[in-house]
């Protein structure tokens, strides 16, 4: 079966040669659309600088593949290095204890240390970074001056101070005296 391609191209030459609307041939009506897009493109080229400030706002998205996001841990032990004797203390006496106190968990830290007592004796309470009782005392509930790297572990020292004027009434007497630590995260 053969195509004639001769009959094909007469039927397209016919088509262009049809007067369009208005008795012009196909070319002219071909030019006058053309026109008339040209016409349109200027019209809304022209809008926005007769609508004084116009503008448009652009949007593109892309989702972000998924992350895992995971708490860490943060936990505390403590153990004395060196416990302090606190028998037979006499008034204006002090005995000091060290403390070592490791973060066991993900971040940096500081230390805060506190104290309870249960009893009728109060001996005074001072807390000393470092392995010795020397320089400034941090205040009870103070936090540490420096921050501690993840897993690591400081020492502190402790120091009971039966106070000069202790009252009469304390001798023989016994006292349960708590120090706490409390750990606190930072930001790295």
């Amino acid at each position: 079966m053969g195509v004639d391609l001769s009959r094909r191209r007469a039927r397209v030459a016919r088509r262009r040669a049809r007067p369009g609307p208005g008795g012009a041939g196909g070319r002219v009506a071909h030019g006058r659309r053309g026109a008339v897009r040209a016409l349109v493109v200027l019209a809304l080229a022209a809008l926005p600088l007769s609508a004084g400030a116009a503008w448009a706002t652009w949007s593109a998205s892309q989702p972000v593949s998924g992350a895992d996001v995971r708490s860490g841990s943060f936990g505390v032990e403590t153990s004395w290095q060196t416990f302090p004797d606190l028998t037979a203390m006499l008034p204006g006496q002090s005995r000091d204890g060290v403390v070592a106190v490791t973060h066991t968990g993900d971040g940096t830290w500081r230390y805060r240390l506190a104290v309870a007592y249960e009893g009728t004796v109060r001996p005074t309470v001072a807390f000393y970074p470092g392995a010795t009782c020397t320089g400034t005392a941090l205040p009870a509930g103070a936090l540490s001056p420096q921050t501690y790297a993840r897993g690591a572990t400081t020492q502190v020292c402790v120091r009971y101070t039966l106070p000069a004027g202790s009252p009469s009434d304390w001798q023989g007497q016994s006292a349960q005296v708590a120090v706490t630590v409390t750990l606190e995260s930072r930001p790295s």
